[in-house]
C-alpha cells in the first residue's frame, strides 16, 4: 500500500492552448410575446401626377326621350319699330364721305338728336335720293355714316340721303 503525501503547493498556469472547434448550434428557443404597435410615422410628401391615360371609346348614343311641351308662344309679339334719319347733300359728293349722326333730321324734326340707334336686334337700310342702296355702299356706326363711292360717281347737291333702322322689340301680353 501506497501512502500518499500532503499535497503541495499548485504550480504556475501554463500557456493557454488554441480554442477548440465550435460545438453544433443548439435548438432555438420559444418565440417571445409580441409588442405593442409603434405610432404612426409622419405622411409622406405626395408623388407626381401621373400621365393622362387614353381616352376611352364613346360609349353609344342613348335613347332619344320623349318630347317637350311646345312653349305657348300665342301671347308673344314681335314689335318693328322703324327710325329714318334725313339729310340733304349741300354740295355735291365725289369720293367716300363720313357724315356724322348729329347733322341728320329725325323723321324731319331737327333736335338734340346724336347718336344712330342701331343694334343686334334690328338692321339698316339706306336711300340715296329715294333709292335702296346696296349693303357694300355704306357702313353704319352710332355716330356716323359713311358713304363709300366709286371713282366716277357723284352725288348731287340737294340730294336726299336717308337712313332707315328698324328695331325689334318682343312684347308679352298675359
Amino acid at each position: 500500500m501506497e501512502h500518499t503525501g500532503k499535497q503541495g503547493l499548485p504550480g504556475e498556469a501554463g500557456v493557454t492552448g488554441a480554442p477548440g472547434v465550435p460545438g453544433p448550434a443548439g435548438a432555438p428557443g420559444s418565440a417571445g410575446a409580441t409588442g405593442a404597435p409603434g405610432p404612426t410615422g409622419a405622411q409622406g410628401i405626395p408623388g407626381s401626377t401621373g400621365a393622362q391615360g387614353v381616352t376611352g371609346p364613346t360609349g353609344a348614343q342613348g335613347i332619344t326621350g320623349p318630347t317637350g311641351p311646345a312653349p305657348d308662344i300665342s301671347n308673344v309679339e314681335i314689335v318693328p319699330r322703324a327710325e329714318r334719319y334725313f339729310y340733304f347733300t349741300p354740295d355735291p359728293i365725289e369720293s367716300s364721305v363720313t357724315i356724322m349722326a348729329d347733322q341728320f333730321s329725325v323723321d324731319g324734326v331737327q333736335g338734340a338728336f346724336q347718336r344712330f340707334h342701331v343694334g343686334s336686334n334690328s338692321y339698316a337700310n339706306l336711300y340715296i335720293n329715294g333709292m335702296l342702296q346696296e349693303r357694300t355702299l355704306f357702313s353704319l356706326t352710332p355716330s356716323s355714316l359713311t358713304i363709300h363711292l366709286s371713282e366716277g360717281e357723284t352725288i348731287s347737291s340737294g340730294t336726299p340721303i336717308i337712313v332707315e333702322i328698324v328695331q325689334f322689340s318682343v312684347r308679352y301680353s298675359a
